[in-house]
């Protein structure tokens, strides 16, 4: 009997034995995955590639509308390439398309006005001139029968006062002052026919001053009649209302050159080369000032906008070089031009993001739609 417990103590002691080192080898083996796992991640960790990803950019150009309007034509297809000052889209203003018109009515009015005022001002005029023209011809008239009578009265004076000077005992020097003075105070009476002749020559001389003073006056008549005739035109015009109505006319054809410019604006154009993107609205859309109806982008030029989240921003800086993706499995590369001074945070994200700006660098990037996704990344 002891020699059967001490078998079933020694097979338990065995058991206990073999269970023990099973565990120890079980915790060895565990703490080893343990350790070669956490390696593995660790060299695994070392030769990741970060990869971000960034949308296909352009600069681009905004076709607003200048005022409330209604799209009334599309003159070309999205995707399609225009150049500088060709027609995008028409609108429609109904009220300055009824202000236009109008001002056209008003425009046609106001000149055919003006042309029935001036017309009545001419024929004004013309009667006016034959009026000022008979009443010249007759001061003419008058003038040259007058100065007819000077040269008569000048030419008897003349007459008379050769007449005189035979008489020796009056000085033929002398004045006719001097002449009627001896006849008064002088001892020495007159003959009758000296007397006479001395009547006759002042009394034609009289006539001649008379007659030279009614040829002032009608030369005075003719230089007003002339003045008036001058100024008739102007005056004619003012009476007639032509004045007024020329600069009711030039305001009305100011406000209609301003009323032409802004249906001019209703025609929006491409202010520079570039490929139309998605049209917002549709032909007949009412639209607001100031609502985008369409952009306009120059592929010429591409850029990707890259979404970095902030703790990595570190990892980028001007000038830093970058791998792209595009689609395809179409390789290529950029370069860091800028980088957002401000963080962004996105809808569902705890982190913010940081936006940056690549331009190509090395060849050509493929030609892709606007806002095309591609990845991004930094080869550590």
């Amino acid at each position: 009997m002891p020699s059967e417990l001490l078998d079933d103590y020694q097979v338990q002691n065995n058991l206990y034995e073999h269970q023990s080192s099973f565990g120890i080898r079980a915790l060895l083996i565990l703490m080893a995955a343990l350790i070669g796992g956490i390696g593995c991640a660790q060299w695994v960790r070392g030769i990741r590639i970060d990869t971000y990803v960034g949308s296909m950019q352009a600069p681009k150009t905004i076709i607003t509308a200048k005022n409330d309007a209604v799209i009334q034509d599309i003159h070309v297809d999205e995707g399609q390439t225009v150049s500088s000052g060709e027609i995008i889209v028409t609108l429609f203003d109904q009220s300055l398309n009824k202000n236009w018109k109008t001002k056209q009515q008003e425009l046609v009015a106001l000149e055919a006005e003006l042309k029935q005022s001036k017309a009545k001002s001419e024929v004004e005029l013309a009667l006016r001139n034959k009026e000022i023209e008979s009443e010249v011809f007759n001061a003419k008239l008058k003038s040259s029968q007058y100065l007819k009578e000077q040269y008569i009265h000048q030419i008897t004076n003349l007459a008379w006062q050769d007449f005189i000077q035979d008489y020796n005992s009056i000085s033929s020097n002398g004045s006719d002052e001097e002449v009627f003075r001896s006849l008064v105070y002088e001892s020495r009476l007159p003959d009758e026919n000296r007397i006479t002749a001395m009547l006759r020559q002042e009394s034609a001389r009289n006539s001649a001053e008379v007659f030279a003073a009614r040829v002032k006056l009608c030369e005075e008549q003719m230089a007003e009649l002339k003045s008036i005739q001058k100024k008739l035109p102007k005056q004619i015009r003012l009476a007639m209302g032509v004045e007024v109505i020329m600069n009711r006319l030039d305001q009305v054809k100011s406000e209609l050159k301003q009323l032409e410019s802004q249906r001019e604006g209703l025609q929006l154009k491409a202010g520079r080369y570039g490929m139309v993107g998605n049209f917002e609205h549709e032909i007949g859309d009412p639209i607001q000032k100031g609502a985008p109806i369409v952009e306009l982008f120059d592929k010429e030029h591409p850029y990707l906008i890259v979404e970095v989240p902030s703790r990595k921003i570190s990892l980028f800086d001007v000038g830093t070089e970058v791998k792209i993706a595009f689609s395809g499995n179409t390789k290529g590369k950029g370069i860091v031009r800028k980088i957002s001074e401000q963080a962004i945070q996105k809808p569902g994200l705890s982190e913010t993001m940081i936006l940056v700006s690549v331009e190509p660098a090395g060849r050509l990037w493929p030609d892709l739609p606007i806002g095309t996704t591609v990845d991004i990344s930094l080869e550590k």
